[in-house]
């Protein structure tokens, strides 16, 4: 059986120990930074052959190549049957998919349709992918009012906020994001929101103080400097901080507070953006799965944990970004629309919104949801075309919640008993 090359990445992106998306005749790690792209001379390997799903398939012994093939996800997917990759795109997900081999009609009846890594590459997972994080504006005048509803949205922001304190998590801080490290700031964030939450009026006046001494002191902070997955995780750690005290000071009554807190806003606005280009920066630099520990004597199960665990966490913090930049850009939208009759279109946001992968207990659980039905990033503020092709129960709550206030609750009622309808439960 003739031996297969398989393309090893750049010698700069090698001694970087960066990803190389190995595109010919330049990576574009090295031509975003205008250095000399070379690859190295291929090399002939001689290969055993093992069998796969009933066809010959040719595997490396040689350690490099070894370690590349176990550690790869496109290939990983192989492992757990690529004929589990596959299911019907809509047009919905058209821009943040690549295009499918075949027309979308005949998805449904051919089970080896969509090849594998249209679904999961080793370049890019669809969670990371240019395009899904680009703010996008509608063709509307650069200051246009937002069509939501605005104080009902914030009553249901406050209760997420609770929520928060009551579980744990809620539809934008997810409950492992903080499992391992959560930062000093958002400790303090989440004690002072406890208190206030639960504070008698003798002591309100207190709590209030406790707000605006911690938003003062944690103003004056430095930004962090790490722009890999730890230094996102502080970037996002601070905004939520900062966003928890901003709502209690914009939202509690005191004219005192709101006045210290409206000083405020372009700093939480400037450190939205910055958390946000901080994850376009690390995207694709520091992929945790790219360079695991060969385990020679690790199990099968053992390999598919250890690159499903690190795609999950990735996931989890760059959704938990979305998420926030979604409902803390909102939040100052709707405040400066309802005080000052207009407010500034940052764009629409990107977030994973099928139902279950939010609350995933594992990450099994999620890649499995990922990998049998599509997990629908969707455009915030558009979710006309999601409603006509989606049935209400594939949605979760966020999605649910966030286009009652855009299209309103007599739309989404509708679209939930249309639902319950054509499935029998009426």
């Amino acid at each position: 059986m003739s031996a297969r090359y398989r393309q090893k990445a750049c010698i700069a992106c090698a001694n970087s120990k960066r990803r190389c998306d190995k595109q010919l005749p330049e990576c574009q790690r090295c031509l975003d930074r205008d250095v000399e792209c070379l690859y190295p001379e291929p090399k002939r390997r001689r290969r055993n052959p093992i069998v796969c799903d009933n066809e010959a398939e040719e595997f490396p012994t040689d350690p490099d190549a070894l370690r590349s093939c176990l550690t790869d996800f496109e290939d990983w997917g192989a492992m757990v049957g690529a004929a589990d990759l596959n299911f019907t795109m809509s047009d919905v997900m058209a821009p943040f998919i690549p295009a499918l081999s075949v027309p979308a009609s005949d998805v449904q009846a051919q089970d080896a349709a969509l090849p594998r890594g249209d679904i999961v590459t080793t370049q890019c997972p669809w969670f990371l992918r240019d395009e899904t994080w680009t703010m996008r504006h509608r063709n509307e005048e650069p200051a246009c009012k937002t069509g939501i509803q605005l104080e009902p949205f914030i009553r249901a922001v406050e209760e997420m906020l609770r929520s928060w304190v009551r579980n744990g998590y809620n539809s934008f801080i997810h409950r492992r994001l903080y499992e391992h490290c959560m930062p000093t700031c958002v400790q303090d964030a989440f004690t002072t929101l406890a208190a206030y939450a639960g504070c008698t009026p003798a002591v309100k006046e207190t709590i209030l103080q406790i707000v605006e001494e911690r938003l003062s002191a944690l103003v004056r902070q430095s930004p962090p400097t790490d722009s890999r997955a730890h230094g996102i995780l502080d970037h996002l750690g601070r905004v939520q901080a900062l966003f928890v005290y901003e709502f209690i000071a914009l939202f509690d009554g005191s004219v005192r507070l709101r006045a210290t807190a409206e000083k405020h806003i372009p700093t939480l606005r400037q450190w939205v953006t910055q958390m946000w280009e901080a994850v376009k920066l690390n995207r694709g630099e520091d992929r945790p799965w790219d360079n695991p520990p060969l385990q020679w004597t690790a199990s099968e199960f053992d390999k598919e944990y250890d690159v499903c665990s690190a795609m999950w966490r990735l996931w989890v913090l760059t959704e938990s970004v979305r998420r926030s930049r979604l409902i803390i850009d909102t939040v100052i939208n709707v405040y400066e629309t309802t005080t000052k009759g207009w407010a500034d279109c940052t764009g629409s946001v990107m977030f994973t919104s099928r139902r279950g992968l939010w609350d995933a207990e594992s990450a099994m659980k999620w890649f499995e949801l990922c990998r049998l039905k599509p997990p629908l990033l969707v455009d915030s503020l558009q979710p006309g075309a999601l409603m006509s092709q989606y049935p209400a129960e594939e949605l979760d709550d966020l999605a649910k919640l966030y286009w009652t206030f855009i299209v309103g609750a007599d739309k989404i009622q509708c679209w939930i008993d249309r639902t319950s309808i054509a499935t029998g439960r009426a």
